[in-house]
């Protein structure tokens, strides 16, 4: 079934008790608090144990303050974890979302209980067991849930799911936002409501036979996903309610959502839902400081190193030939705006720099200027332009303008790179697609793997940008030249 991807639907949708399902889900929830909260016990008693015996404590007569430490730490836990979405899991949500979830808000919580340790027992226990505690309660904690998991794996299917109307790019749209959430394998459609049937998706019947299949069939059906029709607004009204009476979830996927390839963004203006495109990740205002400090701190620490060597290059690059050390180069920047992009100067003074990429054994490179490229040594005094905000340490890199004003026409997505900051090194760049673009195909290429970039930003994104960075620096690459 291409459109929603389930090829056989799992029976166990249609014989499925909710009321047991309901049942079995309270249980492992019941049970998966229960043993986070042994696991938190266990951690924060051991390392507190490790470090004073209670022995010790017992003969210092910190006793009660021992207990209240405990007391208080899990009370914290209690009251906080309601507020969090550490159990989402249970609502079907895949695994590897829930542990994420997990390791942030466990993290808030060590860091709550860290403050009122720093207030009320600063003189009677050291910090560290904390330190010990926390990663000793995510390791057992992450292992415990994949037990639950995999015990639980095969009891229920997490979500089962109708349509009505929609035609095929919805549905795709719909399947997609759901695998990413449920996981492939836990997310059944059931079938679809329309008056016309579209090929490998099971009908369920036209409009008029939604009322009687809620009704009779409402065991099946978890949630019921509404796209535009034609359907007049008092039936509308009735499957709502029709939904309400027999506990399935009815949501609204409004129109045009499938405009937008990466998400949406659903906000109240007044009373009206306003329905626009998700934000990437930079353009999140902690997310743009978080990378503007990093880069700042990674171009001083990289300078510094750097530095002495500066005079040696400078000197071998005047030795062979004249002309300045430095080669600044106008190259389209943040938001489309023209910066001076500096490097250290490797090829003979000569009119073409600007309009003519370099190429395998380029008449205008000079020698010590193939191995500052070859080193991508020549790409260092960039850090400079990081330093003063042109640039980041990773990002698309930046083109020459004539570049821009020629692939800008060619290719849909080319002016998106222009969205972050360009970078020294880049994800395109990493994965092979850097040196000349003698064809379409690679510019499209290049500009593939920094839209994915610029979409997927995190912090932990670049750190493995700057890995694969100094990585193919140090064995070679075939397209530095």
């Amino acid at each position: 079934m291409p459109v929603l991807r389930k090829q056989v639907i799992d029976q166990r949708a249609f014989h499925s008790d909710p009321k047991k399902q309901e049942r079995e889900t309270a249980r492992q929830l019941t049970l998966a608090v229960f043993f986070d909260l042994l696991i938190l016990n266990f951690a924060l008693l051991g390392f507190l144990l490790l470090q004073v015996p209670f022995s010790q404590l017992a003969g210092q007569g910190m006793t009660q303050e021992f207990y209240f430490l405990l007391l208080l730490f899990n009370l914290i836990w209690l009251i906080y974890i309601p507020f969090t979405d550490i159990y989402r899991v249970f609502e079907g949500a895949r695994l590897d979302l829930k542990i994420r979830d997990l390791f942030w808000n466990t993290l808030i919580y060590f860091g709550l209980i860290t403050l009122i340790y720093y207030q009320f027992f600063f003189q009677t226990f050291q910090v560290h067991f904390l330190m010990q505690s926390f990663s000793a309660f995510m390791v057992l904690s992450t292992i415990s849930h994949y037990i639950f998991r995999y015990y639980n794996r095969n009891k229920v299917i997490d979500l089962t799911y109708a349509v009505v109307g929609g035609g095929n790019t919805n549905l795709k749209y719909l399947d997609k936002g759901l695998s990413s959430i449920y996981g492939d394998d836990n997310a059944v459609c059931i079938g679809r409501f329309a008056q016309e049937n579209l090929p490998d998706v099971p009908s369920l019947g036209t409009y008029d036979d939604i009322e009687a299949y809620l009704q009779e069939n409402h065991y099946r059906i978890k949630k019921l996903f509404y796209f535009y029709s034609d359907l007049p607004k008092q039936m509308v009204q009735r499957i709502i309610q029709l939904c309400r009476n027999q506990y399935i979830d009815f949501e609204i996927v409004p129109i045009g959502v499938d405009f937008f390839e990466r998400g949406v963004h659903v906000e109240q203006l007044a009373h009206l839902p306003i329905v626009r495109r998700k934000k990437e990740p930079l353009c999140i205002p902690h997310n743009k400081l978080l990378k503007r400090w990093f880069d700042i701190l990674f171009s001083i620490t990289v300078l510094l190193l750097i530095l002495p060597f500066f005079p040696i290059i400078a000197l071998l690059i005047r030795l062979e030939s004249k002309g300045p050390v430095f080669f600044i180069q106008k190259r389209t920047g943040y938001w489309n705006k023209p910066f001076g992009c500096i490097k250290f100067r490797t090829m003979a003074v000569n009119e073409q720099s600007d309009q003519q990429q370099a190429v395998k054994n380029d008449a205008r490179v000079t020698k010590i200027g193939a191995f500052l490229r070859k080193t991508n040594i020549d790409e260092f005094p960039q850090f400079i332009n990081v330093l003063l905000g042109d640039m980041s340490v990773i990002g698309p890199r930046p083109h020459m303008i004539k570049h821009t004003e020629v692939y800008s026409s060619l290719i849909d997505k080319y002016m998106i790179r222009h969205e972050v900051k360009p970078g020294i090194s880049g994800w395109a760049q990493v994965n092979g697609w850097r040196g000349p673009t003698e064809e379409l195909y690679q510019m499209g290429k290049r500009v593939e793997f920094d839209v994915d970039y610029i979409e997927n930003w995190s912090f932990w994104f670049d750190c493995k940008c700057i890995f694969l960075t100094v990585f193919n620096m140090l064995k070679g690459e075939k397209n530095a030249f």
